[in-house]
């Protein structure tokens, strides 16, 4: 999930990064990180952010299919 995601993900759903970043459990300061491509987000953080916002199974397949046809590559695996 490329860092516009999250931010578009995060101003969907109206959250401050404050607000995101306790909602899945992590700090305002990562997620500020991740948002402004200083880090890359963690496997762990890509599924806190799946399991809150129910984001399934699917849709990152989605993703994965629609960043790799524009030239953007990531590892998308996430493990519960």
């Amino acid at each position: 999930m490329r860092p516009q995601t999250i931010m578009a993900l995060r101003s969907y759903h109206g959250l401050t990064q404050r607000e995101f970043a306790s909602r899945i459990g992590y700090t305002r300061s990562t997620i500020s990180e991740v948002e402004n491509m200083r880090k890359y987000p963690s496997v762990a953080l890509l599924a806190a952010i799946t399991r809150q916002f129910e984001i399934t199974d699917e849709f990152v397949a989605f993703l994965r299919d629609f960043e790799k046809i524009n030239g953007i590559i990531h590892d998308y695996t996430i493990t519960q």
